[in-house]
């Protein structure tokens, strides 16, 4: 009988391995997530495995997968590898291709600190992105709220 089961993957080959188990007629699954962050001042959408390193396999037990190019191991609790329900692989195939937010990403009414520039130190209220590499901050001088245009790398969110 077929079961999911959770392999983990050694750094960086999980398409490798990924690859390797589909020559051998392996049913494999990773979610990708669509990740919307700032990389580099740049704000970008990034594709990318929700389980880094992690490879759900559908196979029963006469299948080896041991010697197989980029698998570091199975996940295990106690002695057998651990089986994963049927209806945790529906809902996160139902969720793949969602585009997520980066929480680290500031979204209009954050507060965040300038941390470089003319205006370092202060605190200011995120309020759109400007371009690709810049945003617009609501920040409050003399006690009068000023809208200002600054690169990426120049604030973090709070």
């Amino acid at each position: 009988m077929e079961s999911w089961y959770l392999l983990y993957c050694k750094r960086g080959q999980l398409s490798r391995a990924q690859k390797h188990l589909k020559w051998q007629a392996v049913n494999c699954f990773t979610p990708i997530i669509t990740l919307e962050k700032i990389v580099r001042g740049k704000r970008i959408a990034v594709s990318e495995p929700l389980f880094p390193n992690y490879l759900f396999v559908l196979f029963d037990h006469t299948t080896t997968l041991s010697a197989t190019r980029g698998v570091s191991h199975f996940v295990r609790f106690g002695a057998l590898p651990a089986t994963i329900p049927y209806r945790v692989i529906e809902e996160l195939q139902i969720h793949v291709g969602e585009t997520c937010v980066d929480p680290q990403t500031p979204q209009p009414g954050d507060t965040v600190l300038i941390v470089n520039g003319v205006f370092e130190g202060l605190c200011a209220i995120y309020t759109e992105p400007d371009g690709e590499t810049r945003s617009m901050l609501l920040l409050n001088l003399l006690h009068k709220q000023v809208s200002q245009s600054l690169d990426n790398r120049q604030f973090q969110k709070v």
